[in-house]
């Protein structure tokens, strides 16, 4: 897979990852899930959330012992086909939990995208987790 289709799509595609990754990094869910289409879904090796509200779910779930998040993400390789894309990516991820410890995590993501509306949308992202690393709550 190499970088084939549209400018104008490619540059909206890389703009969306850009949104996923703002949001994910401030921590809000709502602009987060609008870069899902409705029946968009999320499959790692800790969940598998379909529809919004699944996504919400599983959101609400892993920030509920968040403090913060630092999220990157690359593309590494884009085929679009008339209003479908197949994207490939990776994510270097830090996580400040509540109790003070650390998790972090690089994976890389395929990535299924369908225009609706005139606007670039995950339809899946299925994620990988190549590295995980956690610390331990150092105390006093």
């Amino acid at each position: 897979m190499a970088f084939t289709g549209p400018v104008e799509d490619r540059l909206a595609i890389r703009e969306l990852y850009g949104t996923y990754g703002d949001s994910s990094w401030r921590g809000d869910r709502e602009q987060w899930v609008s870069c899902f289409t409705e029946d968009g879904r999320w499959t790692s090796h800790l969940f598998d959330a379909a529809g919004h509200e699944a996504l919400l779910q599983t959101w609400d779930g892993l920030w509920k012992d968040w403090e913060a998040v630092a999220f990157l993400g690359e593309i590494g390789a884009m085929e679009i086909t008339g209003d479908t894309a197949r994207v490939r990516s990776y994510a270097r991820e830090v996580v400040l939990m509540k109790n003070g410890s650390h998790f972090k995590l690089c994976g890389h993501y395929a990535d299924s995208l369908r225009k609706v509306g005139g606007e670039w949308k995950f339809a899946h992202r299925a994620y990988t987790q190549t590295i995980g690393e956690f610390d331990a709550l150092v105390m006093d």
